[in-house]
């Protein structure tokens, strides 16, 4: 296990830090040719220490294998420095997006304490499978699970592109967490390439270090996700008053959260200051001057239960107009007003609507399902077995049609459509004892996940004859599947046109 760790931090960092100690080292000494221009990162050994930022600055793999069971939290992303900001060298400094050197991956956090259904790493490979994009690492811990997506190559931060990386960057990763709520209790509130869950011998539930893409295939998926935020490409927003369109000071969001008063400084990230701070952004993107914003800002926290000191307010206001940020963001956005107004709330009750939507008649309403309804029913159905290690099915069509309530007739037109699309195998066997046979391709690809490599050739052919197909089929069927997930075309971020 701590060969695999060792692998994993390699596997993460990608040389965003020296191999040994600069000093004390008890490793064989590599040249300075080698280990020059590396980066550092910070450790944490408990989560109260980690809000306090009391912690560890690291340069070397050395120091963190040295220490690594002893750490719960560090930074996966390579910043440039890192130093202390006391004399007893206790509160790290230096972990903020403009030191950041290298992204290396994207990671998201799963809370099953805000969930009130359990959940598993499973599920998590389940949804992965679907996505197209398996995870490299999974850790669990006390209060759920986090999945580490690393890239083959490391995204270098640079000043000359303006930081454009980091935007882009943190897009696909909003888009990433915005993929896995739509069925799993994603944390959208943690920070994109801050301090994650550290890796250690005791809590890692799943690694495949061949489950790695790239950033393009990472944008070119994140592009087509067109109803969700990216960003703009020009690195700054230009205000123009006066111009048409719904301003964010204009949205009924805003009047919501400064009618409340009841705000505190509490709920995380969630709290007072990031309520007043997401205020003053709507107020810089809605062309309103800074001093007009401190005056609006000063009567709203005035009016608050427990107010700012006007020091700190003025420092947010800054901060909002330092033409470092766009826009308030509309997820953040949601969760302040769910978590301060009410918990219920819709887009459609916070936002300025963008235009007319025809909307399809509820299928409770209608007579019939169509068949693209009928094949997502089997393949819920489906869903069920795929924590099971045998992930295949045997019973009768008539058990199958009571259980999704669908005609006969739709049954086989569903059971034909979904083995042509490649995501089932199913077989009929007549007489005493026979039935249907039945799997999903995707529950068959995670099961092998988990076979030894000796033994995946014995699996391939126990496939085969549970459903009577040769061999070469059902390899063809189960390798296109993995081979969907190792597409990556190798790119340095030095040739991708991010801008």
């Amino acid at each position: 296990m701590v060969n695999q760790i060792k692998t994993i931090y390699d596997l993460i960092l990608k040389n965003g830090l020296r191999q040994t100690k600069f000093k004390n080292s008890h490793l064989q000494s590599v040249s300075s040719a080698e280990e020059d221009k590396r980066g550092s990162i910070f450790a944490y050994r408990s989560k109260t220490n980690m809000i306090k930022a009391h912690g560890l600055v690291l340069t070397s793999i050395e120091a963190l294998l040295e220490n690594q069971d002893s750490f719960t939290h560090w930074t996966p992303n390579v910043y440039r420095y890192g130093s202390y900001s006391d004399a007893k060298r206790k509160v790290t400094r230096g972990h903020s997006e403009d030191n950041l050197r290298q992204i290396n991956t994207f990671y998201i956090d799963f809370d099953v304490h805000s969930s009130a259904e359990e959940m598993t790493s499973g599920d998590i490979l389940t949804a992965a499978i679907d996505l197209g994009f398996m995870p490299t690492l999974i850790l669990k811990s006390n209060k759920g699970y986090q999945a580490y997506f690393v890239l083959s190559e490391p995204a270098y931060v640079t000043a000359h592109s303006q930081f454009r990386v980091v935007k882009v960057a943190k897009a696909i990763s909003q888009n990433l967490r915005h993929y896995f709520a739509q069925s799993l209790p994603v944390d959208m509130t943690c920070n994109h390439f801050g301090i994650a869950r550290m890796p250690r011998t005791d809590n890692v539930e799943f690694f495949h270090e061949d489950y790695k893409y790239s950033f393009q295939e990472w944008l070119d998926w994140s592009m087509k996700q067109s109803d969700l935020p990216f960003p703009s490409k020009k690195p700054n927003l230009t205000v123009i008053t006066g111009t048409a369109g719904i301003k964010q000071i204009d949205e009924p969001w805003y009047k919501m959260l400064m009618n409340e008063s009841n705000i505190k400084g509490a709920k995380a990230l969630m709290g007072r200051n990031n309520v007043l701070f997401t205020l003053a952004l709507a107020n810089f993107s809605s062309g309103v001057s800074q001093s007009d914003c401190e005056d609006v800002l000063a009567d709203f926290n005035g009016q608050l239960d427990e107010p700012v000191a006007s020091g700190e307010l003025l420092k947010l206001i800054a901060s909002a107009y330092s033409e470092k940020y766009e826009a308030a963001s509309r997820d953040y956005i949601t969760i302040l007003c769910k978590a301060w107004v009410n918990e219920n709330l819709k887009a459609s009750d916070l936002f300025a609507k963008q235009g007319w939507y025809k909307f399809k008649k509820k299928r409770t309403e209608r007579k019939y399902s169509h068949l693209h309804e009928w094949k997502a029913d089997l393949m819920a159905y489906l869903e069920d077995f795929n924590q099971s290690t045998d992930p295949f099915i045997q019973t009768t069509k008539k058990t199958l049609r009571e259980a999704l309530h669908i005609p006969e007739r739709s049954l086989d037109k569903v059971l034909k459509a979904l083995k042509a699309e490649q995501k089932i195998f199913f077989t009929i066997k007549a007489g005493r004892g026979g039935g249907i046979r039945l799997a999903s391709v995707k529950a068959i690809v995670l099961s092998l996940i988990r076979v030894k490599k000796e033994r995946q050739e014995a699996y391939f052919a126990n496939i085969a004859a549970f459903f009577d197909e040769s061999l070469g089929f059902t390899k063809k069927v189960i390798e296109g599947v993995k081979n969907g997930l190792k597409q990556a075309r190798q790119l340095s971020l030095f040739e991708a046109d991010v801008g």
